[in-house]
């Protein structure tokens, strides 16, 4: 009787064979795929070929990422929240026009003449990425 392999690479993933001959797709390789899916990078017969497997399972792989993105971030059932930044001008001082930036989840205005470099690390901690 000819042995099963114990894992195989793809992708640069390893999947890992179960005695039944079971492949176990990590997670991590579900995301990996939606997202050169995605960006065009792969199609779903390239993947279908690559890892030989069904084409209902390459769309399974993309939905289940798309809904698991949703449950950690369930944007619909957050509360807003509002931060108001006072500072302190000195008298006579002219204000500079704001500028109103918005984005999916937040909204600023900001004096058009806000450096450019605090504007990145602003954009970053609220995005979470500092």
């Amino acid at each position: 009787m000819a042995q099963r392999p114990c894992s195989f690479s793809v992708y640069g993933f390893t999947i890992e064979v179960h005695a039944s001959g079971r492949r176990v797709w990590p997670p991590s390789f579900k995301r990996f795929v939606k997202m050169q899916l995605d960006a065009g990078q792969l199609t779903v017969e390239q993947v279908k070929k690559d890892c030989n497997v069904s084409q209902s399972l390459v769309y399974k792989w993309r939905s289940d990422v798309g809904r698991a993105a949703q449950v950690q971030t369930p944007t619909s059932e957050r509360e807003p929240f509002f931060s108001e930044i006072i500072l302190d001008e000195p008298a006579g001082t002219k204000r500079a026009p704001e500028r109103n930036l918005r984005g999916r989840e937040i909204e600023l205005a900001l004096p058009s003449n806000y450096p450019i470099e605090d504007l990145i690390r602003v954009i970053l901690v609220l995005e979470g990425r500092s």
